[in-house]
């Protein structure tokens, strides 16, 4: 008899919508290398997807996986990842969200999906336990998120189904269209919502009645009744039960962290922003909601109760949506940002990839770059809301002006020239959310994250909490690490976020609640516990870390066979100039020292320095030495 499998629902989903054919295979196929979630995830699409593939073709891969203890008693293990090829850059691109969709998934005995091909038809696919269905979906074709949900709820005659979903920004192949589940939990970054709606995939909806055992029961849930006091009376989480992450966009500004008019300046109009700031927003608070197995429900309901915006409610409300409409967008009235989050999640838009295509079109505008008659009459002047919501809808439909800026601001500069490229803030093609001048470690993060941008990678926060040289030296090896100010050790603060970040994605647990957020939180040593009392299996914290660093490396491997080189790694030359305002005033990246630290990382990370790629060594020491062997066959590395 086959030794019973714990912490995992055991199969991999297989979904070939070209001709309608499922499988499925075992999971730990793959597991015992990558763990789960993104790992496993990144494994498939690095084997299965071959240079050259355009991300709206076919032969890309979307791939769904959960995390090892995602469906557990685990604190903040709801989450799952999105894999494929990224439709910014053309190297990785790869999402995360919350919710109840990831647990649902494993509970109806399924790790992963991974879809390839195009249906004929729009369509969706419909997990009922061991039972799969490709339905037609006409009829959800052109809805948004939310109508989605209730028509196939309605139609199953089941609240309680779990569902991605795509909105028209997906069916349209806008670049910046992401993947919503729960309403509002939202798989961003990468345009995974336009590379579902390539495969004329509407969603997926999953109904799960079995469960995922754990090995040890009883250390599992002792160590679980440990991680929650930890978790609750952690002062930075109080923040997050009180406000959520929008308590960071008043405190950012203090240091002139804020991207200010498509990052012209870092400190906004304090009057503005104390009308976004936390103590306003709590104002149009309803309640607070969670994921699931989350002890801190973070998420706030919200609801605009007068003004032209009445009626208008929702929850999800980051600090991302906070920055991107309000000081990157110079737009202070609160009612005006709750619609604009709702409409992302209704359209299905990424707050990142949207704003800031918006805020390339408004600064072309204030530079007399685009004039009113190119942009269908719109007068996108700083902080006019109206005109932002309809270049969202524009955007959305790729109607009159939104056909180009829904390709997002690079590739929209590169066609109508002008010089207008300067203004794209963007990282390897993927427009930017992340201020680089005020903290090195957090920009020298955001720089090298191989999706294109992005701070949940290797960006720490350490540097904002400002914590002491002696706890910096204690959890990461790295005394400096509290320093916003100085390169100094930030290589190695960066490594060590990134290959935790790794391990974080492939067991899904929540950033938030781990030692990113505080060093007193889950850290390394907490999740091998974790994993070991759930699996059955022997582990430490050095042998994830070393998971977290083989995952990196294959998705660095996957950039380097596209063509990347370091020559990717770098950030908008707007951020090399000094902050004009604030605290943070004559602020910069400074050129040398930031390719002084990138020649430590690669260092560190055992690459070529010059080109920024791994080495053969590195990757066989990692136990990748196929990788290796493909990438010099293809003349990639030597």
């Amino acid at each position: 008899m086959a030794k019973k499998l714990h912490g995992y629902a055991g199969k991999v989903l297989r979904a070939n919508l070209s001709n309608g054919k499922v499988s499925t295979e075992p999971t730990m196929k793959y597991a015992k290398r990558f763990l789960g979630g993104r790992g496993v995830n990144q494994w498939i699409l690095f084997n299965e997807v071959g240079p050259g593939i355009y991300p709206f073709d076919p032969a890309n891969r979307l791939i769904f996986g959960t995390g090892v203890l995602v469906g557990t008693s685990a604190p903040g293990a709801s989450r799952y990842s999105v894999e494929s090829k990224n439709a910014y850059t053309g190297g990785i691109g790869s999402s995360n969200s919350g919710g109840h969709f990831g647990p649902e998934l494993k509970f109806a005995g399924y790790d992963h999906v991974v879809i390839h091909g195009r249906s004929r038809k729009p369509c969706y696919i419909w997990i009922d336990d061991g039972e799969i269905k490709l339905n037609e979906a006409d009829h959800l074709w052109g809805k948004t998120t939310w109508e989605t949900d209730d028509i196939i709820r309605e139609h199953l005659g089941d609240d309680d189904v779990q569902i991605a979903s795509i909105g028209p920004a997906g069916e349209n192949l806008v670049r910046a269209a992401c993947i919503i589940n729960n309403g509002a939990r939202a798989a961003g970054k990468c345009g995974m919502g336009a590379v579902m709606g390539s495969k004329n995939l509407k969603a997926i909806v999953v109904r799960g009645t079995g469960d995922i055992t754990v090995a040890h029961p009883e250390k599992f849930l002792k160590l679980v009744e440990d991680l929650w006091p930890r978790l609750l009376n952690n002062d930075g989480m109080k923040n997050y039960i009180k406000w959520g992450s929008q308590f960071v966009t008043e405190r950012d500004n203090e240091i002139s962290a804020n991207p200010v008019r498509n990052f012209q300046d870092g400190y906004w109009d304090p009057k503005k922003i104390k009308k976004i700031r936390g103590k306003e927003f709590i104002k149009f608070c309803k309640g607070r909601l969670a994921c699931f197995s989350c002890p801190v429900a973070c998420s706030h309901y919200l609801e605009v109760s007068k003004g032209e915006f009445k009626g208008t409610a929702g929850e999800g409300f980051e600090t991302n949506t906070a920055k991107n409409f309000g000081p990157k967008l110079d737009i202070h009235y609160l009612p005006a940002l709750i619609k604009a989050h709702v409409l992302c999640s209704q359209y299905g838009l990424d707050v990142d990839g949207i704003a800031g295509t918006i805020a390339w079109t408004m600064e072309c505008y204030q530079r007399d770059i685009l004039k009113k008659n190119d942009l269908d009459g719109i007068e996108p002047d700083w902080g006019n809301y109206k005109a932002v919501l309809e270049l969202m809808r524009k955007i959305t439909h790729r109607e009159g002006i939104g056909d180009l800026l829904a390709e997002g601001s690079k590739r929209a500069s590169e066609i109508i020239g002008r010089g207008s490229g300067k203004f794209s803030m963007n990282i390897k093609g993927q427009d930017l959310y992340e201020t680089l001048r005020h903290s090195k470690a957090w920009g020298l993060g955001a720089i090298l994250s191989p999706i294109g941008g992005g701070h949940m990678r290797g960006s720490p926060t350490c540097e904002s909490r400002k914590i002491s040289p002696e706890e910096g030296r204690k959890f990461y090896g790295v005394p400096t690490a509290g320093d916003a100010k100085t390169y100094k050790g930030k290589a190695k603060l960066v490594i060590y976020f990134e290959n935790f970040k790794a391990v974080v994605d492939s067991v899904n647990i929540c950033y938030l609640l781990t030692q990113w957020s505080s060093s007193y939180l889950i850290n390394p040593r907490d999740i091998s516990e974790l994993l070991a009392a759930a699996t059955g299996f022997r582990t430490t914290a050095h042998t994830i870390m070393k998971v977290g660093e083989r995952i990196h490396n294959l998705e660095k491997a996957f950039n380097v066979r596209e063509g990347m080189t370091r020559k990717d790694d770098a950030p908008p030359e707007r951020f090399y100039t000094a902050i004009k305002s604030g605290r943070g005033k004559g602020q910069s990246l400074e050129r040398k020292k930031l390719d002084g630290a990138m020649d430590e990382y690669y260092a560190l990370r055992g690459w070529n320095v010059k080109n920024g790629t791994p080495t053969t060594a590195k990757l066989k020491n990692l136990g990748l030495g196929d990788i290796a062997k493909e990438l010099k066959e293809r003349g990639k590395i030597v």
